[in-house]
């Protein structure tokens, strides 16, 4: 689930970045979950919560009280790293985005592709810094997205291939293909996961990891397997 908030303090310019946010991430077949907000301290509020979870914040410049670069700069020192897309109505401010690593800084009206092109950019990074969290008798494991290479069934048991170790889980195979983000995790056989992220190039049938392991594709999906690699590519 791909998480954005949007904060702009006049209710039109709000609506339009909602829409139009929309319109890129169901476009991109991507699932998602917008929070707007009115208020930049409310918003700062919300956000500055060790339980709140979100991967990219739109956020407007001007505004009254305080504006989207202080706003901005108390997220920062309270710690939040999410990615920044700055929307304003003058290039004014944009110099001062760099001060508080924005990724983007967007003039009205908004461009949409260039919007589609920070919105997608923010969703590869939410997408390779999430973890895998699972239990092997008494010892407690996370492991970040971005070090599995794949995923292998052996009948009632998954292995989960990392860069350092094989990691033998005691769990259906469908079971763990639901706790990995679907736009980065591609179930290409009956027996087999890979991470896309991982993989090299893609032959008839096979998949082959960048550390030269070859990974079977089914007859039958092989099209839409190719279909996602060159999406996610």
């Amino acid at each position: 689930m791909y998480r954005v908030v949007i904060c702009d303090d006049e209710a039109t310019s709000l609506q339009i970045n909602q829409i139009l946010t929309e319109q890129i991430l169901e476009e991109e077949g991507i699932e998602y979950e917008i929070v707007t907000f009115e208020d930049m301290r409310v918003m700062t509020e919300a956000l500055s919560d060790e339980r709140a979870e979100y991967d990219v914040l739109l956020c407007d410049i001007l505004a009254v009280g305080m504006n989207g670069i202080e706003a901005a700069k108390e997220l920062r020192r309270l710690g939040e790293k999410l990615p920044i897309i700055f929307i304003s109505s003058t290039a004014e401010y944009a110099l001062d985005g760099y001060s508080v690593n924005a990724l983007r800084y967007l003039q009205k009206p908004i461009d949409i592709e260039k919007l589609r092109e920070g919105l997608l950019e923010a969703y590869q990074s939410s997408q390779t810094k999430g973890v895998l969290n699972f239990q092997v008798a008494d010892r407690f494991y996370k492991i970040p997205f971005s070090e599995i290479e794949y995923l292998e069934s052996r009948g009632r048991d998954t292995d989960i291939i990392t860069h350092e170790e094989t990691i033998s889980v005691h769990m259906k195979f469908s079971d763990m293909e639901k706790k990995l983000p679907a736009d980065m995790f591609l179930r290409c056989h009956r027996s087999y996961i890979i991470n896309l992220a991982q993989a090299k190039d893609l032959a008839r049938y096979r998949f082959l990891t960048k550390q030269g392991v070859e990974i079977p594709v089914s007859q039958l999906q092989y099209n839409e397997t190719k279909r996602k690699f060159v999406k996610f590519q």
